[in-house]
């Protein structure tokens, strides 16, 4: 049986199914957030480290709002959690 995946990688897993995968498909901390029931500054911060090992990258969008979505190592690495 598989264990439960850490919060950080449920965080990868959960942009990968909303395919958050291009910039036009990116989604904004909140409503990632708010599919985990995390707070937004606590997805924030990951998905930021996540930004400087090459996972994900981020911006603002035009409310000043950051978005997230995976990068092709950052799809890697989430296909790898299925392994």
């Amino acid at each position: 049986m598989r264990e439960e995946l850490p919060l950080s990688e449920r965080l990868l897993q959960t942009l990968h199914n909303l395919c958050a995968t291009a910039p036009d498909l990116a989604r904004r901390s909140e409503e990632l957030a708010q599919v985990l029931q995390l707070d937004s500054n606590d997805v924030e911060n990951i998905l930021d480290n996540y930004g400087l090992e090459g996972y994900v990258k981020s911006f603002r969008d035009n409310e000043g709002k950051k978005r997230y979505y995976l990068t092709g190592s950052g799809i890697i690495k989430v296909c790898a959690l299925f392994t």
